[in-house]
């Protein structure tokens, strides 16, 4: 684990210093991600709220909280899963410029290696072609395991910010809830088929 860590600081290092010229002083700070560094389960998104530190700390009203506590009802633990974004920081990618981008996409599949999920679940179509380097159908592949390197899946689902704006809008029985709310059950199925 002490290897690992070492690892996960050379990250944290790298990033700091990717597109630091474009970024306010007040979001700046490297946050790696959160969880369990050894889960099953991966979620990568570009939200910012996704995580408040490496120590499973959340914002009230967040969309962190939300998935959080989904997760907590689909009786996904916290042993089970890490989240993280791609910028790690309180900023979406779309401020990076496309070589910053690169550089946060290669951290990010290092930091993949490191964890080794079983599954990866991509919060959002636009962090998904983002990573995949590719067009995506999102309609075609949401919800659908995909084998993808190695031994991992990769599921796509709905940012988390975008649930809890069609909850508020159209109530918890938004077609994009129930699909959001089915997607988190098929990936505790999906692990449970793996063991």
């Amino acid at each position: 684990m002490e290897k690992f860590d070492e690892i996960l600081e050379d990250i944290r290092f790298e990033v700091e210093h990717i597109g630091r010229e474009l970024i306010p002083e007040n979001k700046r700070e490297v946050k790696i991600g959160m969880g369990n560094k050894n889960a099953p389960i991966l979620f990568i998104g570009n939200d910012p709220n996704l995580y408040e530190d490496e120590n499973f700390r959340v914002a009230v009203g967040s969309s962190g909280e939300f998935l959080v506590k989904l997760l907590d009802i689909a009786e996904i633990t916290s042993d089970m899963y890490y989240i993280t974004t791609l910028t790690k920081r309180d900023l979406k990618v779309k401020i990076f410029n496309e070589d910053d981008r690169k550089k946060l996409i290669d951290l990010l599949f290092m930091q993949i290696a490191l964890i080794d999920p079983k599954i990866v679940v991509f919060l959002g179509l636009d962090i998904a072609q983002i990573v995949e380097n590719r067009e995506i159908n999102f309609e075609e592949e949401r919800g659908n395991f995909i084998h993808w390197r190695g031994n991992t899946k990769v599921l796509l689902t709905y940012e988390v910010e975008e649930i809890i704006k069609a909850r508020a809008d159209s109530g918890k029985k938004s077609v994009k809830a129930t699909n959001f709310w089915t997607d988190i059950k098929n990936i505790k199925a999906e692990l449970m088929k793996d063991e």
